[in-house]
């Protein structure tokens, strides 16, 4: 079974999901081809406008995918990047169904679990949104001033219940990698400040290796 699962599902989930990302890629040109060539809009400046994109989003290019994998898998991440809304939606659904479960996204039962909810979550997530879109202006009119400046904290309310569900799980192993997340983090926004703009990436890269430094002198116990 663990050899089907290897060699065929996740062959065909890498087979589809590149397929699918290379497809929305081409497809995110329409509407610019569409007013370059039909409607002959042109803007000056294209390479300026490309530098400050690249200059923006690098890091979160090279560290959301590193970070969030572990949590959703290959076929999770086709998907939440596909979708959009990773941090705040796909990540979350993904831990809870793993936590209910006790399985990890490594697993084949937690993978599968881990797909379906993702899925779900999608078709979800877009039923609302076109609620939303239709009467969004009309509920926000009938709440009350209060109401909307709490939806500041969904945010930050979201992420800290991912991390007590993180640390509930495995309490040791939380405890032997958050400090170092810490001093990283310190470090690379108080102390050095030219590397603020990277410290995700160096708490990410920083804990995935003393995660393996900690493997190796504990020979994979409590890892």
């Amino acid at each position: 079974m663990m050899e089907s699962y290897q060699k065929d599902f996740m062959k065909s989930v890498h087979t589809i999901g590149r397929g699918s990302m290379v497809i929305a890629a081409l497809l995110s040109f329409l509407p610019i081809a569409y007013f370059y060539f039909i409607k002959g809009w042109t803007a000056p400046g294209y390479s300026n406008v490309l530098i400050a994109i690249v200059a923006y989003g690098f890091s979160m290019w090279l560290t959301e995918p590193v970070s969030y994998y572990p949590i959703l898998g290959s076929a999770g991440t086709y998907m939440g990047y596909l979708a959009g809304n990773v941090g705040n939606m796909r990540a979350p659904v993904a831990m809870a169904i793993q936590s209910s479960l006790g399985e990890e996204v490594t697993s084949p039962r937690g993978n599968i679990a881990t797909i379906i909810t993702i899925a779900m979550s999608i078709y979800v997530n877009l039923c609302i949104l076109i609620c939303i879109v239709a009467a969004g202006q009309f509920i926000l009119d009938l709440m009350p001033q209060a109401v909307l400046n709490a939806f500041t904290f969904t945010l930050p309310s979201l992420y800290g219940s991912m991390l007590v569900m993180r640390v509930a799980g495995n309490p040791k192993r939380s405890f032997i990698y958050l400090p170092v997340v810490v001093i990283l983090y310190f470090l690379t926004t108080k102390v050095i400040h030219g590397l603020s703009s990277y410290s995700l990436a160096i708490c990410i890269v920083g804990t995935i290796i003393w995660a393996y430094i900690h493997f190796k002198m504990t020979d994979g116990k409590n890892a």
